[in-house]
C-alpha cells in the first residue's frame, strides 16, 4: 500500500468488530504437520495475519491441537490461536454420555484440555457439540464450558473458548443461524459463539439486539463460509457480499475455510488467487499492530516456504521446502491494488429432476490488471491491454536474502512511499535500522541509480513525527544484495515504509529495527 492511496484512521481496537479465520484445509494435518516442515514449498499457508484476531485450527478429530508452525507463525504477528473439541454422530453421543456421567468425569475432561492449551501454548478451543444431548446432561455441558472458560481465564493469558451454533436448550442437533434463547444458555458460558452459516439480515438483526442488550456485541461471530455452502453470496471470490452483511449489524465474522483457494483451484495459482481473495475482504478487517517494548524488529519477509532455503543471500542446496516456523514478520496490508473493479456472478442454476446441480455458471471478475474467469474449479486469467501505473509491493520467491523469498517493491511514482508495516515499536533508548536490498537488471543498467540507497521512513501517530531517513552508509555484501544503515530519531514508531527516488523493481531482502545496544552486541539478539 502506497501513501497516496489513502490516510490512515485510527481505531480502538477493543471497539471494532473482530475476525476469527478457521483453517479447514482437507481435513487437516498435512504437510502442516510436521515440526522440521517438508520439502513441498506447494503446501498451503497463511500470510494476512494482520487482517484477523483468531486463527482455528480445524479437523474432524475429537480433539485437534493446533501444530507448532501455526502457533509461531500466529503469535509472531500477535494472533490467538484456538484447537478445536469436535463430536458428530453417534460416536459423539457416546462420548459425552461418558464425560457428563458426573462431574468428577466432566472436570476431567476439562482439566486435561487446559493443560494441552498451556503445554502447547496456544489459547483456547473452538467446542463443535454436532451430535444430540441426554436433555438431563445440558446443566452439565452448561457448567463444563464455564468450568473450561474459567480455567483458561486462570492460567492462560489472552484466553478465548468459543461455542459453535450447533445443539440447542434441550439438546437437539438444530443450527439456528443466529443467537437466540435456544443457544444464549451456551453463549453465556464462555467468550463468544460461532453461528452457522445459513442466515439472513433478518435474523443478525435479531441477533444483533440480543448481543447488544448482553453488552457482547463483539462477542459473536457470523460463520462466513467461503465454500458457499449456504452462506449468503455463495462464498468465493463474492465472499465480500457476505462479509458487507455482517459488518453492517456490527458483528464480528468467522471465515471458514479459505483455502479454497488452494483446495479448490490447486497449488500452481495459489498466492495469486489467494491475494485477489484477501484484497476484497481487507477494506473490512481492521488491521492490528503487534506491540514491541525494547525489542528488536526484524524480518526477511519469508512466508514459511520456498523453492530454496536462501542464508545471506546464498542457498548451497537447491532444495525447497515448507516449513511454518520459519515464516517471518508480514506487511501489514497487502494487495488492495488488487481489489475488483468489476463483477458479474449469475445465479446458479436450479437442480435438475435428477437432483444434481447443473453446470455451475461462469462468474466474471476484473482487477486494474487482468479480466478473470470462474466456473467451478476452473479459472483463467485474461491480461488486459493497458499499463496499470501504481506502486506496488509484491512478494517474488526467485530468490531471497534469508528464507523463501523477499519483498518485490514496483516503483512507478517515486514521490509515494510504500507502507510496509503498521506497527507499535517503543524504545527506552536510541537505535539502529538497517536494510538489506538489490536491484533489477533494468535498474542496474542505469549507472546514475546504483549507488542510490532507498529512504526509509518512520512514522510516530501520537505526535504526528515522521523520520524520512536517507542511509548514513552502504556496504557491498558477498552477493548482490547491498545493506544501508540509519539512525532514527524517534523512540516510539508506529509506521514503517519505504521510498525509492527512481523508478523500476527493486527487493528488499531483510528489514531491522533495534536498540543500540543489540545492534552493536549481536549476541543480546539471542535474548
Amino acid at each position: 500500500m502506497e501513501k497516496a492511496s489513502g490516510t490512515l484512521t485510527r481505531l480502538n481496537r477493543s471497539e471494532q468488530p473482530r475476525t476469527i479465520v478457521c483453517h479447514d484445509m482437507m481435513g487437516g494435518y498435512l504437510e502442516d504437520r510436521f515440526i522440521n516442515g517438508s520439502s513441498d514449498p506447494t503446501s498451503y499457508t497463511f500470510y494476512h495475519w494482520s487482517i484477523i484476531d483468531t486463527f482455528i485450527y480445524f479437523s474432524h478429530h475429537m480433539v485437534t491441537i493446533p501444530p507448532f508452525g501455526w502457533i509461531n507463525a500466529a503469535h509472531k504477528h500477535g494472533v490467538k490461536v484456538l484447537g478445536t473439541v469436535i463430536t458428530e454422530h453417534k460416536d459423539g453421543e457416546a462420548i459425552w454420555n461418558e464425560v457428563l456421567s458426573s462431574s468428577e468425569k466432566t472436570k476431567k475432561f476439562a482439566d486435561a484440555l487446559i493443560t494441552l492449551t498451556k503445554f502447547y501454548g496456544f489459547e483456547g478451543w473452538l467446542l463443535n457439540v454436532e451430535n444430540k444431548i441426554q436433555a438431563e446432561d445440558i446443566e452439565r455441558l452448561q457448567f463444563f464450558v464455564r468450568y473450561l472458560t474459567n480455567g483458561l481465564r486462570n492460567d492462560v493469558a489472552n484466553s478465548e473458548v468459543i461455542w459453535y451454533d450447533s445443539i440447542i436448550h434441550d439438546g437437539r442437533l438444530k443450527w439456528q443461524n443466529q443467537l437466540n434463547e435456544e443457544n444464549q444458555l451456551f453463549f453465556d458460558c464462555c467468550d463468544g459463539i460461532f453461528l452457522n452459516y445459513n442466515w439472513s439480515d433478518e435474523s443478525l438483526g435479531s441477533t444483533r439486539e440480543i448481543a447488544a442488550r448482553n453488552g457482547r456485541l463483539k462477542d459473536v461471530y457470523v460463520g462466513l463460509d467461503v465454500w458457499g455452502r449456504g452462506c449468503p453470496g455463495g462464498g468465493g471470490f463474492n465472499s465480500i457480499h457476505a462479509l458487507e452483511r455482517i459488518r453492517k449489524f456490527d458483528l464480528s465474522v468467522a471465515i471458514f475455510a479459505p483455502g479454497w483457494t488452494h483446495e479448490n483451484f490447486g497449488a500452481s495459482t495459489f498466492e495469486k488467487i489467494e491475494n485477489i481473495f484477501w484484497a476484497q475482504l481487507t477494506p473490512l478487517l481492521y488491521v492490528h499492530v503487534p506491540i514491541y517494548r525494547n525489542e528488536s524488529f526484524a524480518t526477511s519477509f519469508c512466508r514459511g516456504y520456498g523453492r530454496s532455503l536462501y542464508e545471506f543471500g546464498e542457498s548451497d542446496q537447491r532444495q525447497s521446502f515448507f516449513n511454518l516456523n520459519l515464516q517471518n514478520l508480514q506487511i501489514s496490508v497487502p494487495s488492495l491494488h488488487l481489489k475488483f473493479t468489476y463483477k458479474d456472478i449469475p445465479e446458479p442454476p436450479p437442480k435438475s429432476a435428477s437432483n444434481k446441480r447443473q453446470q455451475p455458471p461462469e462468474c466474471t471478475f476484473e482487477t486494474p490488471f487482468e479480466v478473470i474467469k470462474v466456473q467451478g474449479k476452473t479459472i483463467t486469467f485474461l491480461p488486459k491491454n493497458l499499463i496499470t501505473l501504481i506502486n506496488r509491493t509484491d512478494f517474488c520467491s526467485e530468490f531471497s536474502y534469508g528464507g523463501g523469498g523477499c519483498l518485490q517493491i514496483t516503483t512507478i511514482h517515486p514521490q509515494n512511499y510504500h507502507r510496509l508495516f503498521l506497527t507499535h515499536l517503543e524504545f527506552s533508548e536510541d537505535v539502529k535500522a538497517s536494510l538489506i536490498y538489490r536491484e533489477s537488471e533494468e535498474v542496474l543498467a542505469n549507472t546514475e541509480n546504483r549507488t542510490r540507497a532507498p529512504t526509509l521512513v518512520l512514522i510516530n501517530n501520537s505526535n504526528n513525527t515522521s523520520n524520512f531517513l536517507q542511509a548514513n552508509e552502504t556496504f557491498q555484501l558477498d552477493t548482490r544484495w547491498r545493506k544501508s544503515y540509519y539512525t532514527p530519531n524517534l523512540r516510539t514508531i508506529n509506521e514503517i515504509a519505504v521510498a525509492f527516488s527512481y523508478e523500476g523493481r527493486h527487493y528488499l531482502g531483510e528489514l531491522k529495527i533495534e536498540p543500540v545496544r543489540h545492534f552493536f552486541n549481536p549476541l543480546l539478539r539471542l535474548t
